[in-house]
């Protein structure tokens, strides 16, 4: 019997093709059989169909050639690729962060789901990008939840590990993590039978791997730092006589651990505790009397307290580096990484003569802090401290109109916050009111309101971030997760938005803290933040130093120069070779105030004080004004307490606080020309109190009414 002749497809589709008018030879036949799930032989087919398939296809390219592109801009994570017959084989791109600064992510491609290749099938037919792109966007983050759900456990036990091996690389943390980082972007992981054992074993390999390599690093980089440290190490003479001991108290806010630190300094004979803000060490001296000790508290504008205190609460600006004490308190110590002030940190904790050095701070302080005892020779004890209450990121955002009783909502300027403040006054809530620009007095009395009931909603800045306490605050709302930083508006870091969430359920109040945001499109930023990721340490480990006037005076001499400008360009220039361990603090402002005290012709120390003096140079009257100081220094005359209307608006009235508080910093350092500090405080007094009666007048629409 003869065997029944069997066609290739691709044959019957030539004749098709043919009988369509169109010519075999500019189709891909194995492409369009595939596309049509025909067989490999005797597949035959209706024309209609043939003819239905080849506009499908002619869709599908002319949505390959422009769709995909407008779909990857407006949806980054989603990824395509031509399939062998063809058609876009679509995967998304899932990110699950190891650490939390957009680094050490573990990186997943995987299917979009069904509901989402639906929606990409229409788009692709229609040759529309934009058709139901809400619901792929909805789709495709149902997918990436329900594939960070199946790892939740796996990346925890990760993170968990990465946490441990950045405290045992300490000072090399940057190296372990760079190595790290490296060896993630290499890798893109899919589904697998066991996908979470997969990761699990690769990055045991990587991550032991990356230890490796930080350990090979340190060697090098220690032999480096004891030639970089040496010459600033040793100036701290009271210090290196010591042998100190230094213990970092690490942990988030809220945690007790400045407060551990507190107890040992009280027990201590003598002690210092030095801190970001005046209002911190207003607080720390008054918990110091409070405990019966013989206090006293030194800040860059006033001394309080006994005249040969036991124990002193200072400014960290001002701290004693002479005079050596059994326990100091370095709060606040993330604070070596901040460009402006960052200086007097290094200097502290380099420099302050305690046999005990304790410093506070959350974990990304832990490799300088490492670096630094390292380098000085001295013991390190880590003591790691956990949050007392849980910090929960709501699931909705809470618009001003649903702010509650024991609320704050978070602003990122002056202007933010007044704005914020009358939408919430017109809305019938009472309202404290706390910002940058107003002193600490106003600031703590601002605070007692809302603490004590008097106001039902704190509106603030990031002032909150540091002191103050707040009492029964349950839930942080941002109103933005943004803020001008000096040269730019950018959005805020993980850190800084946990510094600032972490004021909500104070151990002792509340159960538990939420936090929120006024819109949906800020929630994202603060749930990454408060996801549980290990914090990272800073990938510049330098450490931000300015001359003292010690160094100014040597250098001036060496230039030949009396010109304080010249001597900080030079500084600047010239001190910080490639693999230095430090770099120059911002020194934007000061070299413009030394080009325009330079012109008075003062000695050069002086010079330097006036560069530095607390003024806002971005305010015209207030640099005015201490060009006039500068003058009447140079001809020898005595400048006159301040004189001031307390009837103007509040800007006015924090401009004479500020400018108070200047001329009380400069009379401390040339008592014979500014001699009326008496007169000026009370003159700041005055003004803070017309501050506090003019935000208690408008706090709330009945007293305004």
């Amino acid at each position: 019997m003869a065997r029944k002749r069997t066609h290739l497809t691709t044959d019957i589709l030539a004749d098709v093709l043919h009988r369509l008018g169109i010519g075999a030879a500019a189709i891909d036949r194995e492409a369009l059989r595939l596309r049509m799930e025909l067989p490999e032989h005797g597949g035959f087919v209706e024309d209609d169909a043939v003819a239905a398939a080849l506009r499908d296809g002619e869709a599908r390219r002319a949505f390959a050639e422009t769709g995909v592109a407008l779909l990857r801009s407006a949806l980054p994570a989603l990824r395509s690729e031509p399939g062998r017959d063809g058609d876009l084989v679509w995967r998304l791109r899932v990110s699950l962060p190891l650490l939390d600064d957009g680094r050490l992510d573990l990186r997943i491609d995987v299917p979009p789901g069904e509901a989402a290749t639906e929606i990409l099938e229409e788009m692709a037919l229609g040759d529309d990008p934009a058709r139901h792109l809400d619901g792929l966007r909805a789709a495709l983050a149902e997918t990436s939840a329900d594939l960070t759900a199946l790892l939740r456990h796996a990346v925890a036990r990760l993170r968990v590990q990465i946490r441990e091996d950045l405290h045992e690389t300490g000072a090399d943390a940057p190296t372990y993590i760079a190595h790290l980082d490296r060896s993630l972007r290499s890798r893109i992981f899919t589904p697998a039978p066991n996908l979470a054992r997969t990761i699990g074993d690769t990055l045991k390999t990587v991550r032991a791997r990356a230890k490796v390599v930080a350990q090979e690093e340190s060697g090098r980089r220690r032999l480096r730092d004891r030639v970089g440290f040496g010459g600033y190490i040793d100036k701290f003479v009271p210090a290196r006589r010591l042998n100190r001991r230094i213990v970092f108290h690490m942990g988030p806010t809220n945690s007790g651990k400045t407060y551990a630190a507190l107890q040992a300094l009280a027990q201590a004979q003598t002690g210092t505790y030095l801190a970001p803000l005046r209002l911190l060490a207003l607080e720390n001296y008054e918990a110091l009397l409070e405990r019966g000790l013989r206090a006293g508290m030194v800040t860059g504008e006033e001394i309080l307290g006994e005249p040969d205190p036991s124990h002193t609460a200072r400014t960290i600006e001002t701290a004693d580096l002479r005079r050596p004490v059994d326990v100091a308190v370095i709060d606040e110590i993330q604070m070596l990484s901040d460009p402006d002030r960052g200086w007097a940190w290094t200097n502290a904790l380099f420099g302050i003569p305690a046999k005990t050095v304790i410093v506070c701070g959350s974990d990304d302080a832990l490799s300088h802090v490492r670096r630094a005892a390292e380098a000085a020779g001295e013991s390190l004890d880590v003591v790691t401290f956990a949050r007392k209450t849980p910090l929960v990121a709501l699931d909705t955002p809470v618009p001003l109109e649903s702010v509650q009783p024991g609320d704050a909502v978070v602003a990122f300027s002056r202007r933010a916050v007044h704005e914020i403040r009358e939408t919430l006054v017109a809305e019938g809530r009472s309202v404290s009111t706390i910002y940058g620009a107003l002193s600490p007095e106003v600031r703590r009395a601002e605070a007692r309101r809302f603490r004590d009931g008097e106001a039902e909603v704190l509106v603030t800045t990031d002032a909150i971030g540091m002191g103050l306490n707040l009492g029964p605050l349950k839930r942080v709302i941002f109103s933005a997760v943004t803020k001008w930083d000096g040269t730019a508006t950018r959005p805020l870091t993980n850190p800084e938005i946990r510094q600032i969430a972490g004021r909500a359920g104070r151990f002792g109040h509340q159960d538990e803290g939420h936090v929120s945001a006024t819109d949906d499109t800020s929630l994202g930023p603060i749930r990454d933040a408060l996801a549980g990721a290990p914090t990272a340490p800073a990938a510049d480990t330098r450490f931000y130093v300015r001359p003292d006037l010690i160094a100014i005076e040597a250098a001036a001499l060496e230039l030949g120069t009396a010109s304080l400008a010249e001597v900080l360009t030079h500084f600047a220039r010239a001190t910080f070779y490639d693999g230095s361990p430090f770099q120059p603090s911002a020194m934007e402002e000061a070299l413009e105030a030394a080009r325009a005290v330079d012109k008075a012709g003062l000695p050069i120390r002086e010079a330097f004080a006036f560069a530095v003096a607390p003024i806002d140079r971005r305010d015209a009257v207030s640099t005015g004004v201490l060009d006039r100081w500068v003058q009447a220094r140079a001809a020898g005359a005595f400048v006159p307490a301040l004189r001031a209307s307390l009837d103007g608006d509040l800007g006015d009235l924090e401009r004479t606080v500020k400018l108070a508080a200047a001329y009380l910093w400069l009379a401390r350092r040339f008592p014979d020309t500014f001699d009326e500090g008496e007169a000026t405080k009370a003159l700041r007094s005055r003004a803070n109190a017309a501050i506090e009666a003019q935000l208690r007048k408008t706090a709330s629409g009945k007293v305004a009414a």
